[in-house]
């Protein structure tokens, strides 16, 4: 059997994982949950610690909140300092071959031994190592704001360039701290899954050190392990060195910034004279920051930046000039890097509640698009925020206004029965932008319009599309969805490509037929 896809990120599976190594999601149900509350619970080789399970004594499971085949990740309280939290990273004894076994484990230790040596804002700080129940595990800082893999599916497939920017200046200095190690530590793969947003302290931290390794000048043969996309060409042939990381951080920059996952065409991506570049995929790209992007991927490690050090001062320089060019766009380039993921905790005053039966609607009767009430849910992304944000404090974007048609009658979308054409339910386009898509409370996505009621196999994404009101027109546009968006059954709509709407347009969400009406 070959690759597969996650189910909930679409992302590509390998046979015989266990967890997404994307978003973490359990591909199979498989084991069984360890008892509650007990240390030194010896539990199934693929089981999941259930929340209230005590490690040595100390470290209460809160919840899983990654991981992939090999194990988990989960967030802890430190019952010895006062519950702080704690991110416990777990290796599970399962591997039949004894000289995977061996590898895995040396790995696991290398993390802990090389974690416990560096001190860096970027690098997190590792508390403890032990092993209970047939499992190594590894205590660490608890970092709240979501990894960038998940944070760029949340906010449509692209950032702004200032952002990025930010990002990537941090991500240079701590390669920078690295590469000066003696001997050198060269991480290997980076990538946006690795690299996760710590709002409190306004830092990008580097996660994963499994694969990092030492490597004395010259040295060759060194295993070659990456991802396929990001990692660099030399990784392959075992020639690795600082400059296989400054290659993986602009494979990294070009996906955060053009939407395309370098996964998808990893033996030509970059070469640029069959592949778009980066503005050809995103001409809002500046120039100078594709000149940045195609030097740190240049194929042949001398074309491109000589160190971290020297790519962090080109960006910096750069940084300056977006400054000065686009002030306007700062503030929200810092919300957007340094924002804090909302997920979980959301104060109830902003937390919108779950639909209730009744409201739901059934065949011939009007659904409202959202409640009477002023949203709190961002129509970009769809995260929860403060009722009086006027920016969406994860994805950056400015909020929508009511819109003044001035006249009696807004625009709609109205579901129609696939076989007989009636309505089946209306949401009225009242708002400069909407999403449109499926409800997720787990995932803390709230749409404007939510055809989970129409939609019983899930076959809309929970961001589908969005339509939005711009210079007297309505447009939609498709925002990457796994089923597609398709105007009146011919034409399927490229991703974030913008079509503008005509009065009695039918778009096609997956399997459900939205008609659009104006006036």
């Amino acid at each position: 059997m070959g690759a597969s896809t996650c189910r909930q990120c679409g992302a590509t599976v390998l046979p015989g994982d266990v967890y997404c190594g994307e978003c973490g999601t359990r591909l199979s149900n498989v084991g069984v949950a360890a008892s509650a509350g007990v240390a030194g619970t010896s539990p199934s080789s693929l089981s999941e610690l259930a929340p209230g399970t005590v490690l040595q004594g100390r470290y209460e499971i809160v919840k899983r909140i990654g991981g992939g085949g090999m194990g988990n990740v989960y967030k802890a309280y430190d019952r010895n300092l006062d519950q702080a939290l704690r991110a416990v990273k777990e290796m599970m004894e399962m591997f039949s071959d004894p000289a995977q076994r061996e590898k895995a484990i040396e790995d696991f230790r290398r993390e802990a031994k090389l974690l416990a040596n560096l001190k860096h804002p970027s690098i997190p700080i590792i508390y403890d190592h032990f092993i209970e129940g047939g499992r190594y595990y590894l205590v660490m800082e608890y970092i709240t704001g979501g990894d960038l893999a998940t944070r760029l599916r949340q906010a449509g497939g692209r950032f702004p360039e200032p952002a990025v920017t930010m990002w990537a200046i941090q991500v240079c200095d701590v390669l920078d701290y690295l590469h000066h190690r003696r001997p050198p530590i060269i991480y290997r793969d980076l990538k946006p899954a690795n690299l996760m947003v710590d709002p409190e302290g306004n830092r990008i931290v580097l996660i994963d050190f499994g694969i990092a390794r030492t490597v004395a000048p010259q040295q060759r043969g060194v295993t070659a392990i990456g991802t396929m996309g990001y990692a660099p060409p030399e990784l392959f042939s075992g020639e690795v060195e600082p400059r296989s990381d400054i290659y993986s951080l602009g494979a990294t920059m070009f996906h955060l910034l053009t939407g395309r996952d370098p996964r998808d065409r990893p033996l030509l991506i970059f070469d640029f004279s069959k592949s778009p570049t980066p503005r050809e995929l995103n001409p809002e790209i500046t120039p100078e920051m594709e000149a940045i992007i195609m030097r740190a991927v240049e194929y042949e490690p001398e074309k491109r930046f000589a160190s971290a050090r020297e790519m962090k001062q080109v960006l910096e320089d750069h940084l300056r000039v977006l400054e000065t060019e686009r002030p306007e766009e700062m503030e929200r380039a810092q919300r957007i890097a340094f924002g804090q993921l909302v997920r979980e905790g959301t104060p109830e005053h902003i937390r919108r509640p779950a639909a209730p039966a009744a409201s739901e609607p059934s065949p011939g009767s009007p659904a409202s698009s959202h409640p009477a009430i002023e949203t709190v849910f961002c129509s970009n992304c769809g995260v929860p925020i403060g009722v009086e944000d006027l920016f969406c404090a994860f994805c950056g974007a400015r909020q929508p206004i009511s819109l003044d048609y001035g006249r009696s009658a807004a625009a709609k979308l109205l579901v129609l029965e696939p076989q007989s054409g009636e309505i089946r339910g209306t949401y009225i386009l009242d708002k400069q932008t909407s999403l449109i898509g499926r409800m997720d409370p787990v995932s803390g996505i709230f749409p404007d319009i939510d055809l989970s009621p129409y939609d019983p196999e899930s076959k809309i994404s929970r961001r589908h599309a969005r339509v939005w009101y711009e210079k007297d027109r309505f447009f939609v546009e498709d925002l990457g969805s796994v089923n597609g968006t398709v105007i009146n059954g011919t034409l399927s709509l490229p991703p974030r490509q913008p079509h503008a709407l005509k009065d009695g347009d039918v778009l096609q969400l997956g399997e459900t037929q939205l008609l659009f009406r104006e006036g």
